[in-house]
Protein backbone atom coordinates (compact mmCIF):
# COMPACT_ATOMS: atom_id res chain seq x y z
CA UNK A 1 0.00 0.00 0.00
CA UNK A 2 1.39 3.42 -0.90
CA UNK A 3 2.50 5.60 1.98
CA UNK A 4 0.00 8.30 0.97
CA UNK A 5 -2.89 5.81 1.27
CA UNK A 6 -1.70 4.71 4.71
CA UNK A 7 -1.55 8.35 5.85
CA UNK A 8 -5.05 8.95 4.54
CA UNK A 9 -6.37 5.84 6.33
CA UNK A 10 -4.75 6.87 9.63
CA UNK A 11 -6.12 10.41 9.32
CA UNK A 12 -9.63 9.10 8.68
CA UNK A 13 -9.35 6.71 11.65
CA UNK A 14 -8.29 9.53 13.93
CA UNK A 15 -11.23 11.69 12.74
CA UNK A 16 -13.70 8.85 13.40
CA UNK A 17 -12.30 8.36 16.92
CA UNK A 18 -12.53 12.08 17.63
CA UNK A 19 -16.10 12.30 16.37
CA UNK A 20 -17.18 9.26 18.39
CA UNK A 21 -15.49 10.65 21.51
CA UNK A 22 -17.24 13.99 21.07
CA UNK A 23 -20.59 12.27 20.60
CA UNK A 24 -20.04 10.21 23.74
CA UNK A 25 -19.17 13.33 25.72
CA UNK A 26 -22.25 15.19 24.51
CA UNK A 27 -24.42 12.19 25.32
CA UNK A 28 -23.06 12.04 28.87
CA UNK A 29 -23.77 15.73 29.41
CA UNK A 30 -27.23 15.67 27.82
CA UNK A 31 -28.40 12.34 29.23
CA UNK A 32 -29.90 13.72 32.50
CA UNK A 33 -31.84 16.35 30.56
CA UNK A 34 -33.02 13.92 27.90
CA UNK A 35 -34.24 11.62 30.63
CA UNK A 36 -36.48 14.40 31.99
CA UNK A 37 -38.06 15.20 28.63
CA UNK A 38 -41.47 13.52 28.33
CA UNK A 39 -41.81 11.15 25.43
CA UNK A 40 -44.38 11.71 22.72
CA UNK A 41 -46.28 8.74 24.11
CA UNK A 42 -46.09 10.20 27.63
CA UNK A 43 -47.37 13.58 26.46
CA UNK A 44 -50.30 11.95 24.71
CA UNK A 45 -51.16 9.90 27.80
CA UNK A 46 -51.04 13.00 30.01
CA UNK A 47 -53.09 15.05 27.57
CA UNK A 48 -55.76 12.35 27.45
CA UNK A 49 -55.81 12.18 31.23
CA UNK A 50 -56.30 15.95 31.47
CA UNK A 51 -59.09 15.89 28.88
CA UNK A 52 -60.81 12.92 30.51
CA UNK A 53 -61.01 14.77 33.82
CA UNK A 54 -63.02 17.48 32.03
CA UNK A 55 -65.06 15.29 29.66
CA UNK A 56 -66.04 12.48 32.02
CA UNK A 57 -68.84 12.86 34.57
CA UNK A 58 -67.25 10.44 36.98
CA UNK A 59 -69.16 7.72 38.77
CA UNK A 60 -71.80 8.27 39.95
CA UNK A 61 -72.47 11.19 37.57
CA UNK A 62 -74.00 13.26 40.42
CA UNK A 63 -71.21 12.72 42.94
CA UNK A 64 -70.78 16.47 43.33
CA UNK A 65 -74.27 17.19 44.64
CA UNK A 66 -73.88 15.68 48.10
CA UNK A 67 -71.12 14.91 50.58
CA UNK A 68 -72.87 11.62 51.43
CA UNK A 69 -72.51 10.33 47.84
CA UNK A 70 -69.50 8.02 47.48
CA UNK A 71 -67.26 8.84 44.53
CA UNK A 72 -66.17 5.76 42.62
CA UNK A 73 -64.49 7.58 39.73
CA UNK A 74 -63.45 11.22 39.51
CA UNK A 75 -64.74 13.39 36.65
CA UNK A 76 -65.86 17.00 36.47
CA UNK A 77 -68.21 17.08 33.47
CA UNK A 78 -71.85 18.04 33.92
CA UNK A 79 -74.18 15.06 33.57
CA UNK A 80 -76.37 14.97 30.44
CA UNK A 81 -74.56 17.95 28.91
CA UNK A 82 -74.17 18.02 25.12
CA UNK A 83 -71.46 20.72 25.30
CA UNK A 84 -67.82 19.57 25.57
CA UNK A 85 -65.94 20.88 28.60
CA UNK A 86 -69.10 22.01 30.39
CA UNK A 87 -68.39 21.29 34.04
CA UNK A 88 -70.69 20.68 36.99
CA UNK A 89 -70.96 23.64 39.36
CA UNK A 90 -71.04 21.44 42.48
CA UNK A 91 -68.09 19.28 41.43
CA UNK A 92 -66.02 22.41 40.87
CA UNK A 93 -67.14 23.85 44.20
CA UNK A 94 -66.14 20.69 46.07
CA UNK A 95 -62.55 21.11 44.84
CA UNK A 96 -62.30 24.28 46.94
CA UNK A 97 -60.76 23.48 50.32
CA UNK A 98 -62.74 26.30 51.94
CA UNK A 99 -66.02 24.48 51.29
CA UNK A 100 -67.30 22.35 54.16
CA UNK A 101 -68.05 19.52 51.69
CA UNK A 102 -64.73 19.52 49.83
CA UNK A 103 -63.15 16.31 48.54
CA UNK A 104 -59.58 15.42 49.50
CA UNK A 105 -56.58 15.00 47.22
CA UNK A 106 -56.15 11.39 48.37
CA UNK A 107 -59.76 10.52 47.65
CA UNK A 108 -59.53 11.85 44.09
CA UNK A 109 -56.19 10.24 43.27
CA UNK A 110 -57.38 6.85 44.47
CA UNK A 111 -60.40 6.95 42.19
CA UNK A 112 -58.12 7.64 39.19
CA UNK A 113 -56.49 4.25 39.69
CA UNK A 114 -52.98 5.74 39.51
CA UNK A 115 -52.36 7.45 42.87
CA UNK A 116 -48.61 7.79 42.13
CA UNK A 117 -49.36 10.21 39.25
CA UNK A 118 -49.82 13.67 40.85
CA UNK A 119 -52.33 16.07 39.32
CA UNK A 120 -53.04 19.73 39.99
CA UNK A 121 -56.20 21.53 38.80
CA UNK A 122 -56.39 25.34 38.68
CA UNK A 123 -59.60 27.12 37.64
CA UNK A 124 -60.25 30.85 37.64
CA UNK A 125 -61.81 33.75 35.75
CA UNK A 126 -60.48 34.88 32.38
CA UNK A 127 -60.22 38.53 33.41
CA UNK A 128 -59.15 40.15 36.68
CA UNK A 129 -61.27 42.86 38.31
CA UNK A 130 -59.29 44.98 40.78
CA UNK A 131 -60.82 47.61 43.06
CA UNK A 132 -59.36 50.44 45.13
CA UNK A 133 -61.04 53.06 47.32
CA UNK A 134 -60.26 56.41 45.70
CA UNK A 135 -62.35 58.92 47.68
CA UNK A 136 -64.73 59.29 50.62
CA UNK A 137 -66.79 62.47 51.12
CA UNK A 138 -69.34 63.10 53.88
CA UNK A 139 -72.20 65.08 52.34
CA UNK A 140 -74.48 65.46 55.37
CA UNK A 141 -77.16 62.81 55.18
CA UNK A 142 -75.01 60.40 53.18
CA UNK A 143 -71.39 59.57 52.38
CA UNK A 144 -70.21 59.29 48.77
CA UNK A 145 -67.50 56.73 47.96
CA UNK A 146 -65.47 56.62 44.76
CA UNK A 147 -63.72 53.43 43.66
CA UNK A 148 -61.15 52.87 40.94
CA UNK A 149 -61.97 49.79 38.87
CA UNK A 150 -59.38 48.05 36.69
CA UNK A 151 -60.17 45.19 34.30
CA UNK A 152 -57.14 43.27 33.05
CA UNK A 153 -56.07 40.07 31.36
CA UNK A 154 -52.47 39.07 32.08
CA UNK A 155 -51.79 42.70 33.15
CA UNK A 156 -53.11 44.01 29.81
CA UNK A 157 -56.14 46.37 29.93
CA UNK A 158 -59.54 45.03 28.90
CA UNK A 159 -62.61 47.03 27.85
CA UNK A 160 -65.60 45.80 29.87
CA UNK A 161 -69.20 46.67 30.78
CA UNK A 162 -69.77 47.01 34.52
CA UNK A 163 -72.68 46.47 36.88
CA UNK A 164 -71.89 47.26 40.50
CA UNK A 165 -73.62 46.91 43.87
CA UNK A 166 -72.94 48.14 47.38
CA UNK A 167 -74.54 46.33 50.29
CA UNK A 168 -74.67 47.38 53.95
CA UNK A 169 -76.85 45.21 56.18
CA UNK A 170 -80.09 44.88 54.20
CA UNK A 171 -79.52 48.08 52.20
CA UNK A 172 -78.42 47.81 48.54
CA UNK A 173 -77.57 50.43 45.90
CA UNK A 174 -76.44 49.63 42.37
CA UNK A 175 -75.35 51.22 39.10
CA UNK A 176 -73.77 50.60 35.71
CA UNK A 177 -70.65 51.86 33.97
CA UNK A 178 -67.86 50.68 31.68
CA UNK A 179 -64.10 50.73 31.62
CA UNK A 180 -62.16 52.82 29.12
CA UNK A 181 -59.81 51.29 26.52
CA UNK A 182 -57.14 51.58 29.22
CA UNK A 183 -59.19 49.16 31.36
CA UNK A 184 -60.03 51.75 34.04
CA UNK A 185 -63.23 53.30 35.42
CA UNK A 186 -64.41 55.28 38.43
CA UNK A 187 -67.64 54.12 40.08
CA UNK A 188 -69.44 55.98 42.86
CA UNK A 189 -71.90 54.81 45.51
CA UNK A 190 -73.65 56.76 48.27
CA UNK A 191 -74.65 55.22 51.60
CA UNK A 192 -76.98 56.92 54.11
CA UNK A 193 -75.31 58.13 57.29
CA UNK A 194 -78.20 56.71 59.29
CA UNK A 195 -76.56 53.31 58.79
CA UNK A 196 -73.20 52.03 59.96
CA UNK A 197 -71.11 48.90 59.76
CA UNK A 198 -69.25 46.74 57.27
CA UNK A 199 -70.18 47.39 53.63
CA UNK A 200 -69.21 45.60 50.43
CA UNK A 201 -68.72 46.82 46.88
CA UNK A 202 -69.30 44.11 44.25
CA UNK A 203 -68.38 44.90 40.64
CA UNK A 204 -69.28 42.52 37.80
CA UNK A 205 -67.40 42.99 34.53
CA UNK A 206 -68.59 41.58 31.20
CA UNK A 207 -66.28 41.41 28.19
CA UNK A 208 -68.29 39.05 26.00
CA UNK A 209 -71.72 37.46 26.62
CA UNK A 210 -70.05 34.45 28.31
CA UNK A 211 -66.92 36.10 29.73
CA UNK A 212 -68.00 37.61 33.04
CA UNK A 213 -65.94 38.14 36.18
CA UNK A 214 -66.23 40.12 39.40
CA UNK A 215 -64.26 41.93 42.07
CA UNK A 216 -65.20 42.64 45.69
CA UNK A 217 -64.05 45.33 48.13
CA UNK A 218 -65.04 45.46 51.84
CA UNK A 219 -65.02 48.82 53.63
CA UNK A 220 -66.30 50.47 56.82
CA UNK A 221 -69.14 53.00 56.79
CA UNK A 222 -69.57 55.27 59.85
CA UNK A 223 -67.64 52.75 61.89
CA UNK A 224 -64.18 52.51 63.43
CA UNK A 225 -64.31 48.71 63.80
CA UNK A 226 -61.58 46.58 62.28
CA UNK A 227 -62.14 44.94 58.90
CA UNK A 228 -62.00 41.26 59.76
CA UNK A 229 -60.75 38.57 57.33
CA UNK A 230 -63.35 36.59 55.42
CA UNK A 231 -64.62 33.61 57.40
CA UNK A 232 -64.18 35.28 60.81
CA UNK A 233 -67.85 35.21 61.83
CA UNK A 234 -69.56 32.62 59.63
CA UNK A 235 -68.46 29.86 57.26
CA UNK A 236 -70.34 29.81 53.95
CA UNK A 237 -70.59 26.61 51.91
CA UNK A 238 -72.77 26.44 48.78
CA UNK A 239 -73.69 23.01 47.43
CA UNK A 240 -76.60 21.66 45.39
CA UNK A 241 -78.20 25.14 45.35
CA UNK A 242 -78.27 25.34 49.14
CA UNK A 243 -76.11 27.83 51.05
CA UNK A 244 -75.12 26.49 54.46
CA UNK A 245 -74.23 29.25 56.94
CA UNK A 246 -72.22 27.88 59.87
CA UNK A 247 -72.42 30.30 62.82
CA UNK A 248 -69.03 30.48 64.49
CA UNK A 249 -70.16 32.34 67.65
CA UNK A 250 -73.09 31.94 70.03
CA UNK A 251 -75.75 34.61 69.67
CA UNK A 252 -74.89 35.75 66.15
CA UNK A 253 -77.76 37.33 64.23
CA UNK A 254 -78.14 37.11 60.46
CA UNK A 255 -79.54 40.36 59.05
CA UNK A 256 -79.76 39.42 55.37
CA UNK A 257 -78.74 36.76 52.85
CA UNK A 258 -78.64 37.75 49.18
CA UNK A 259 -77.41 36.54 45.80
CA UNK A 260 -75.89 38.95 43.26
CA UNK A 261 -75.26 38.40 39.54
CA UNK A 262 -74.37 40.71 36.66
CA UNK A 263 -78.01 41.70 36.03
CA UNK A 264 -79.92 40.84 39.21
CA UNK A 265 -79.93 40.48 42.96
CA UNK A 266 -82.43 38.66 45.18
CA UNK A 267 -83.02 37.80 48.81
CA UNK A 268 -82.33 34.16 49.65
CA UNK A 269 -85.17 32.18 51.23
CA UNK A 270 -84.30 30.47 54.52
CA UNK A 271 -85.00 26.73 54.45
CA UNK A 272 -83.67 25.65 57.85
CA UNK A 273 -82.65 27.25 61.14
CA UNK A 274 -80.58 25.54 63.82
CA UNK A 275 -78.65 26.97 66.80
CA UNK A 276 -75.31 26.53 65.02
CA UNK A 277 -76.27 26.90 61.37
CA UNK A 278 -78.82 28.22 58.89
CA UNK A 279 -79.56 27.16 55.31
CA UNK A 280 -80.81 29.21 52.37
CA UNK A 281 -82.08 28.16 48.94
CA UNK A 282 -80.01 29.46 46.02
CA UNK A 283 -82.25 30.24 43.00
CA UNK A 284 -81.52 28.64 39.62
CA UNK A 285 -80.82 31.90 37.82
CA UNK A 286 -80.62 32.05 34.03
CA UNK A 287 -78.30 35.07 34.10
CA UNK A 288 -74.94 34.28 32.46
CA UNK A 289 -72.86 35.34 35.43
CA UNK A 290 -71.01 34.07 38.49
CA UNK A 291 -73.13 34.25 41.63
CA UNK A 292 -71.88 36.12 44.69
CA UNK A 293 -73.67 35.09 47.89
CA UNK A 294 -73.53 37.68 50.68
CA UNK A 295 -74.57 37.21 54.32
CA UNK A 296 -74.63 40.22 56.66
CA UNK A 297 -75.18 40.13 60.39
CA UNK A 298 -74.27 41.14 63.91
CA UNK A 299 -71.95 39.59 66.44
CA UNK A 300 -72.78 41.52 69.62
CA UNK A 301 -71.90 45.10 68.62
CA UNK A 302 -69.81 44.10 65.60
CA UNK A 303 -71.38 44.12 62.15
CA UNK A 304 -70.08 41.73 59.52
CA UNK A 305 -70.49 41.01 55.84
CA UNK A 306 -69.32 37.61 54.65
CA UNK A 307 -69.41 36.37 51.06
CA UNK A 308 -68.71 33.39 48.83
CA UNK A 309 -68.93 32.84 45.09
CA UNK A 310 -70.81 30.03 43.39
CA UNK A 311 -69.05 28.24 41.77
CA UNK A 312 -66.59 28.66 44.62
CA UNK A 313 -63.60 29.92 42.67
CA UNK A 314 -60.68 30.22 42.30
CA UNK A 315 -59.71 26.56 42.66
CA UNK A 316 -56.15 25.38 43.35
CA UNK A 317 -56.56 21.65 43.87
CA UNK A 318 -53.70 19.21 44.26
CA UNK A 319 -50.00 19.24 45.16
CA UNK A 320 -47.73 22.06 44.05
CA UNK A 321 -46.02 21.00 40.80
CA UNK A 322 -44.58 24.40 39.93
CA UNK A 323 -41.38 24.42 41.97
CA UNK A 324 -37.96 22.78 41.83
CA UNK A 325 -37.71 19.22 40.57
CA UNK A 326 -41.45 18.98 39.91
CA UNK A 327 -41.26 21.61 37.14
CA UNK A 328 -38.96 19.40 35.07
CA UNK A 329 -41.20 16.38 35.58
CA UNK A 330 -44.64 17.80 34.89
CA UNK A 331 -46.55 19.08 31.89
CA UNK A 332 -49.44 21.54 31.84
CA UNK A 333 -52.48 21.80 29.59
CA UNK A 334 -54.72 24.85 29.18
CA UNK A 335 -58.47 24.64 28.55
CA UNK A 336 -61.46 26.95 28.32
CA UNK A 337 -64.32 25.42 30.31
CA UNK A 338 -67.92 26.42 30.94
CA UNK A 339 -69.73 26.49 34.29
CA UNK A 340 -73.33 27.72 34.29
CA UNK A 341 -72.73 29.17 30.80
CA UNK A 342 -69.78 31.33 31.99
CA UNK A 343 -66.37 30.64 30.45
CA UNK A 344 -63.39 30.18 32.77
CA UNK A 345 -59.74 29.23 32.38
CA UNK A 346 -58.57 25.80 33.51
CA UNK A 347 -55.00 24.60 33.81
CA UNK A 348 -54.23 20.96 34.55
CA UNK A 349 -50.70 19.99 35.55
CA UNK A 350 -49.77 16.31 35.37
CA UNK A 351 -46.67 14.99 37.10
CA UNK A 352 -44.57 11.95 36.35
CA UNK A 353 -45.95 8.56 37.24
CA UNK A 354 -46.41 5.03 35.95
CA UNK A 355 -48.02 5.51 32.55
CA UNK A 356 -48.79 1.79 32.21
CA UNK A 357 -50.78 1.85 35.48
CA UNK A 358 -52.75 4.87 34.33
CA UNK A 359 -53.42 3.33 30.91
CA UNK A 360 -54.85 0.20 32.50
CA UNK A 361 -56.95 2.12 35.03
CA UNK A 362 -58.31 4.72 32.59
CA UNK A 363 -58.33 3.17 29.07
CA UNK A 364 -59.76 6.08 27.04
Amino acid sequence: MPISSIDTLLACSVMVVLVLSSMLGILKVAHPYLQNQPSEYGLEVNRRLAECLLLDTGDPPNWGSGANISMVRFGLAKANSTIPFELDIDKITRLNQENAYHVSFTQVFKTLGAPDKPIRIEIGPIIDVRLNLASQINEGNHTAYGFDVYTKKSNSPVLASLHYYSILGDYVVNGTSSTSPSGAALVEVALPNSLNGTALLIVFAKVEPRIVSYGLYPFKHNSSDTLYPIGTFVKLSPLNYILTVELLYVGEEIVSAKVFTYNYYFDLAKVSDYPESESYAIPHLLDVSPMVLVVTGLNESKSFAEWVSHPQLPVDFGPNLTEGHDVMNSVSFQFLIGVNSVIYECKILVGEGREDAYRQAWPY
